[in-house]
């Protein structure tokens, strides 16, 4: 790796960089490779770009300062190890998550983490932490196993660093994984993919190379579009496949790994049991724009998902209604007013309405700090736990009325609870 020296204030201006592929580790070089080396060196050193570093293995790597020539053999072991992670202990370490951390961007290719993505290390490594208390409790729903994975669906995945994240969590607690993403991007897909297969971890039906038709539904799958035969169809699929099903040969949808396709939420829906062998564990949804995560929400309370991460984004839908809400009917009418002050009221009561939602439906709920809000204002995180994950959805067991007359007072109309209704309604003898 040929690279630019960082300034004094921890940038290294656009942090241009070259990576020169060498034969692997253990490999010796050919004559025409060493000559090609040699060459790029030269190249790179005449661009300004002198610090230059041979990666020999995983823990070792040999620096060489191009001005002068001086070379230095680095060995990455604990104290080196531990000054990257900069003087703390992280849940992804340098030496054994190095892959992951390449792949999405944090690690250079020689190895260090610059300044530039010190913070964005540190975010990701407070997320695993945030997994590890989840995956504990889902341990104890049902028995977890390489042939019944474990089952997370990431809907409006985006670039999936939450997905990759919890993949590297559990591979490094040896728990099989099988996650499913979707987006209505086909951009951050195509990008997914390829990064799943990277890291050798993309599943059986995500496999071949990009461009190739995914995801067609299956009979059963296109005609489960309404809210009750989505419930219907989940309740069949957890019978099916779900815990009672013997541990034995897997279905190639059950097989670890990780898959992504193009699809709104409603068509996650749809798929999302088929494609994972059975009802997902866990269902995360990271900066979901504004009612998709009431999306996300409602499918999850809807399947009977067992656990759920969600960190919301941009709450506009309230903060519009608000705008036509009567002032007096609010706590104070400065509120609704004064449009900076109606815009913080329609986030807290947004993700408050969703809280409640929830709890109504039968999950307990924990509202977290995400990441520290100097790195984004969008630092929530709302943990939710099914009370009875084993026992069979029953909307009409949910305790919503209270809820809608509150919003019904306070002249908003949120689409979750528009959503749950749907369910409701859709639910027979209801």
């Amino acid at each position: 790796m040929f690279a630019a020296p960082q300034t004094g204030d921890g940038e290294a201006g656009e942090r241009a960089e070259r990576v020169l592929a060498g034969p692997g580790a253990g490999v010796a070089p050919t004559a025409a490779q060493v000559d090609a080396l040699l060459a790029a060196a030269g190249e790179a050193a005449a661009a300004g770009l002198w610090k230059q570093t041979l990666v020999l293995d995983p823990r070792r790597r040999v620096q060489v300062d191009a001005r002068h020539g001086r070379a230095t053999t680095r060995t990455l072991d604990e104290s080196a190890a531990l000054k990257v992670m900069g003087g703390k202990e992280r849940s992804l370490r340098p030496d054994t998550s190095a892959a992951l951390l390449r792949e999405i961007g944090i690690m250079n290719a020689d190895g260090s983490i610059s300044a530039t993505h010190a913070r964005k290390y540190k975010q990701i490594c407070h997320l695993a932490t945030l997994c590890e208390p989840v995956i504990d409790r889902l341990a104890g729903v049902r028995s977890i196993d390489p042939a019944a994975p474990l089952r997370a669906l990431d809907l409006a995945c985006g670039n999936a660093y939450l997905s990759f994240v919890l993949a590297e969590v559990l591979r490094l607690r040896g728990v099989p994984l099988r996650l499913h993403g979707v987006d209505v991007r086909a951009d951050v897909v195509a990008r997914s993919r390829e990064r799943a297969r990277a890291l050798g971890l993309a599943a059986d039906d995500d496999a071949a190379p990009t461009g190739v038709a995914k995801d067609a539904a299956t009979p059963t799958e296109a005609t489960a579009s309404t809210p009750g035969e989505r419930s219907a169809t989940a309740e069949a699929t957890r019978a099916a496949a779900g815990e009672a099903t013997p541990t034995g040969a897997a279905s190639a949808a059950g097989r670890a790994g990780l898959s992504f396709a193009q699809a709104d939420i409603a068509g996650a829906a749809r798929t999302a049991p088929a494609q994972l062998g059975g009802v997902p564990d866990l269902v995360l949804a990271l900066h979901a724009c504004d009612t998709a995560t009431d999306e996300a929400i409602a499918l999850a309370i809807e399947l009977g998902v067992p656990a759920l991460l969600s960190v919301p984004c941009c709450q506009a839908e309230l903060a519009a209604q608000l705008a036509r809400a009567d002032a007096g009917a609010q706590p104070l009418a400065a509120m609704v007013d004064h449009g900076l002050l109606r815009r913080a009221y329609a986030d807290v009561l947004t993700d408050s309405l969703r809280v409640a939602a929830l709890e109504a439906c039968g999950y307990d709920v924990t509202v977290l700090e995400f990441v520290g809000g100097e790195h984004t204002p969008k630092n929530l995180l709302i943990k939710a736990h099914r009370r009875h994950p084993r026992a069979p959805v029953d909307p009409g067991r949910w305790r919503l009325e209270p809820l809608r007359a509150r919003c019904a007072a306070l002249g908003v109309r949120p689409t979750l609870l528009r959503r749950l209704a749907a369910i409701q309604g859709a639910t027979p003898g209801i």
